[in-house]
């Protein structure tokens, strides 16, 4: 078994520096597959989401970015960075993340401020504009929490497939949590009689438009997502079948409807607005908004069933990384050039056969990263073409 690959994108450099445990971890990498081999706890599962953070310009483990700093930053201040170079035919992108640590030595509150920053090829970028430069599709082990976890796990795995390939997206969402964040203090007012119901108004035309904008590229992701997934998943688990829909929850509340696939962004518009009309009571004496793609699903099933009460914790790994799978296999239809692979982990709990299978899925990938606690799982064909390296408490070493 050979990995091969084409003239598309890879990392050719990372550099990080006080990321969690990895105070100086330098790397020239190659195309196809890399391998990191260490035990658990030592920053094989840190570096992948330094690698992962190139591609979404956060971290896919935590949202409170002091947790990302070494404790040693933390401490004294400093700056720490990660940056990747990453080869695309002829161009290099240089994508950097930067966070200056205030010293906590100089500072009384209980954690030092943090600046951070993103730049593509040395120019400040916003998040907007860096997702999308460098594409990256990553398994980790609590992926499995897409399957299992609240709603809310869910709407951010998709969200995180279209941003990477619409720039335009993530401007939707930045402006919708802006317009939910507003109107919840305004909602919260009225209830206190310190507003005017009237002045929902702007508020509700802002959600009504930027809402029907997210429901619209859902809908049309996740039904490419479940053209993909459904012979990966088979390639997997010959034995099971596996089915993805989307539940926006404005749907839930017209019983006229019961499928989203023909309705247009008008109509998508109509609904959501008759939607605050009928919540606009409740909505107020709650004092939150009730209605919106804030409040969003996936449905996942294993055999006609709900994967996430049915499905084994086997069963759910081997969901995951079909759903993982099948978004590199979107995101390369979408943009047009295949996504690099991180993979953590990937291997574990499954049996030799599905081994093999996950291997084969992943060989006509540009760069592929693996981690694993040992190269047991590998075949000789798999470890004669890779590039192996050791992680030893934060340290990276090629063999």
């Amino acid at each position: 078994m050979k990995f091969t690959w084409s003239r598309e994108i890879y990392i050719s450099k990372i550099s990080i520096k006080g990321f969690r445990n990895h105070l100086n971890t330098e790397l020239d990498l190659s195309q196809g597959l890399s391998i990191f081999v260490g035990k658990n706890g030592q920053g094989k599962s840190n570096l992948l989401e330094a690698i992962y953070m190139l591609a979404i310009a956060k971290s896919s483990r935590t949202s409170t970015e002091i947790d990302l700093i070494n404790w040693q930053k933390v401490t004294e201040g400093g700056h720490v960075q990660v940056l990747g170079i990453g080869k695309e035919n002829e161009k290099t992108i240089q994508a950097q993340i930067d966070f200056d640590v205030e010293s906590k030595k100089d500072s009384n509150k209980p954690m030092p401020a943090l600046r951070k920053s993103l730049r593509v090829n040395g120019l400040s970028r916003i998040s907007s504009d860096f997702v999308g430069n460098i594409n990256i599709v990553c398994f980790e082990v609590n992926d499995i929490d897409i399957l299992t976890g609240p709603p809310s796990n869910r709407r951010r795995y998709i969200d995180i497939l279209i941003s990477q390939s619409d720039s335009g997206y993530i401007k939707t969402l930045q402006r919708y949590r802006n317009v939910i964040k507003h109107r919840n203090v305004l909602l919260k007012s009225i209830r206190e009689n310190k507003s005017s119901e009237s002045e929902l108004a702007f508020w509700d035309d802002r959600l009504v438009y930027e809402g029907s904008a997210i429901i619209n590229a859902r809908k049309t992701a996740i039904f490419k997502l479940s053209e993909h997934l459904i012979p990966i998943h088979s390639d997997l688990s010959q034995k099971h079948q596996v089915e993805i829909s989307y539940k926006p929850q404005v749907f839930k509340q017209n019983d006229q409807l019961t499928t989203i696939s023909d309705v247009n962004l008008d109509e998508i518009k109509k609904i959501l607005s008759v939607n605050l009309t009928k919540f606009r009571v409740r909505e107020i004496s709650y004092g939150i908004s009730l209605t919106g793609p804030h409040r969003d699903d996936l449905e996942i099933k294993l055999n006609s069933q709900m994967a996430n009460k049915y499905a084994s914790r086997g069963q759910s790994r081997i969901i995951t990384l079909a759903l993982k799978l099948s978004e590199a296999s979107l995101l390369k239809e979408l943009n047009n050039r295949t996504p690099i692979l991180a993979l953590d982990d990937i291997l574990s709990e499954l049996d030799k056969n599905t081994q093999g299978s996950v291997l084969k899925a992943i060989e006509n990938y540009e760069q592929v990263f693996i981690t694993a606690t040992d190269l047991g799982t590998f075949e000789p064909e798999h470890l004669s073409t890779a590039a192996l390296y050791t992680v030893v408490d934060g340290t990276v070493s090629k063999k």
